[in-house]
């Protein structure tokens, strides 16, 4: 990519940034998991600027768009993302989401199916219902804050080198996009860890375009269990789900090649 081209859209009042390669190609639209920002997307994007427009938005309280006090469930996060596409005229876009991302590309879907041509979800955070009581969600909703104070609290050196020592085999692209995003993050989007599972069975079954699931090794960390992989690829003949081995739940970045295969492959089956 010679350069990104950037802007933000209004939803509610809620300022929210983003980037995008404006080559005049079909839109797609890439969306990031919780506390990253979508330029930790940069080495998808250069894959695919040449025959995408894509267009990277920061979510709120993400990145450089406002932390309003409010609004982290998926069906507002949905709404920002239909906002961002009638404010900058996309048609019937591709959506392709990681983990939160994957859950709001989702919801999007099946809330406002005329709009979305095709869903690419990698690991989205759709586990079996018992395994998420009460008391394990507003855990994981402490571990996110205090993961956000510890970020902020280090330098971009510091968390370079941290993500490097927890990750060796990243990029160095994504190491130090992991990094900026995790000084931008604020504190007020751990709200939204109680809607992640919320309701995927049905929102799942709302969903009509094609879709293609990507995911990885469950010991290694990636969310999706075989069982509920199973489940999905019955109850769905149009959805291709790909389990990509070596991987945990940050597969695009732990298995970029793979990765890049299977979605290109899928964009060619769905034109």
């Amino acid at each position: 990519m010679e350069k990104l081209f950037y802007g933000s859209v209004l939803s509610d009042g809620v300022k929210l940034h983003y980037s995008r390669t404006s080559q005049g190609f079909p839109p797609m639209v890439l969306l990031h998991g919780l506390l990253d920002n979508g330029l930790c997307f940069g080495r998808l994007a250069y894959s695919l600027y040449t025959q995408y427009d894509v267009f990277l938005p920061d979510a709120r309280g993400h990145g450089k768009s406002e932390a309003p006090g409010g609004g982290y469930d998926l069906k507002t996060m949905a709404g920002d993302v239909r906002q961002l596409v009638d404010a900058l005229g996309m048609d019937t876009p591709i959506l392709l989401g990681h983990s939160m991302g994957a859950a709001t590309a989702a919801e999007f879907a099946a809330e406002y199916p005329q709009s979305v041509r095709a869903l690419i979800l990698i690991d989205p955070p759709w586990v079996e219902p018992h395994l998420l009581g009460p008391d394990l969600i507003e855990q994981q909703k402490d571990n996110f804050l205090r993961r956000i104070q510890a970020y902020h609290s280090m330098g971009f050196s510091e968390l370079e080198l941290t993500v490097k020592a927890e990750h060796p085999s990243w990029h160095e692209d994504d190491l130090r996009s992991w990094a900026k995003a995790k000084t931008q993050v604020r504190e007020e989007v751990v709200a939204v860890v109680p809607h992640l599972t919320e309701g995927w069975q049905e929102i799942a079954e709302k969903i009509r375009c094609d879709v293609l699931l990507l995911t990885a090794d469950p010991e290694k960390g990636a969310l999706i269990s075989s069982e509920v992989a199973a489940s999905l690829q019955k109850n769905h003949l149009n959805w291709t789900i790909v389990r990509i081995p070596d991987a945990g739940h940050n597969v695009q970045r732990e298995a970029f090649a793979q990765t890049k295969e299977q979605i290109f492959a899928f964009l060619r089956k769905v034109g």
